[in-house]
């Protein structure tokens, strides 16, 4: 089988992981984005639901309360989570 060179970027410290979790099964990077690239093309798709992550609790906090002060300073009219 003939192979070609697929260069991809990603941010440094999720190519140090992804390096560090493939090391950890017995693959290579090149095995997984190759095991990746199979499946996406046998499902004609992501082999998995990519979704927005939910927020951690701390997150969620950090969010509401910022949504608090913008409402109690007069910067928003409507809180996002009533139902209109």
């Amino acid at each position: 089988m003939a192979t070609s060179t697929f260069n991809i970027q990603l941010d440094s410290d999720l190519k140090r992981r992804v390096e560090e979790v493939s090391s950890g099964i017995g693959l290579t990077p090149t095995a997984v984005f190759n095991v990746f690239a199979r499946q996406f093309v046998a499902h004609r798709g992501f082999p998995f639901a990519v979704v927005t992550p939910v927020p951690t609790e701390r997150e969620f906090t950090e969010q509401m309360d910022s949504t608090y002060l913008s409402m109690r300073d007069g910067n928003a009219t409507e809180h996002e989570l009533i139902e209109t």
